[in-house]
């Protein structure tokens, strides 16, 4: 039992899209079938990437490390009461469930309908 919204629901969806730095873990390990083993600090490397417009070999230490930090005290434990992930804390791994694939589409219609809204995203 969690403490948390009822991740189900419109208000637990909302709570676990309506951050960035999820919003990107989710469409990132989106390209990994279910089953497949990602390690943190591949997944901690490509996000910081994506939000510092650089090449995830490119990225500073120190932006490396404050994101790596963010995953693993706080996105990834969050994904993986979700559902949508396993998250291996001793390994520092993921694993991708099929439960991700239903958040994904989540964030593509709602990409589609803010475009065609002209609207800013607002998960």
């Amino acid at each position: 039992m969690t403490d948390g919204p009822d991740q189900s629901g419109p208000a637990g969806v909302h709570h676990l899209l309506g951050n960035q730095r999820r919003l990107l873990i989710i469409r990132y390990l989106s390209l990994f079938a279910p089953g497949a083993t990602v390690e943190v600090r591949h997944v901690a490397r490509v996000v910081r990437g994506i939000e510092v417009g650089k090449p995830p070999r490119q990225v500073s230490t120190a932006d490396y490390e404050s994101a790596y930090n963010g995953l693993i005290q706080r996105h990834l434990p969050k994904l993986a009461e979700s559902g949508l992930i396993e998250y291996d804390e001793g390994r520092k791994q993921v694993t991708v469930t099929p439960q991700l694939d239903q958040y994904t589409l989540i964030i593509a219609a709602t990409s589609v309908i803010t475009e065609v809204r002209g609207e800013s995203p607002r998960l």
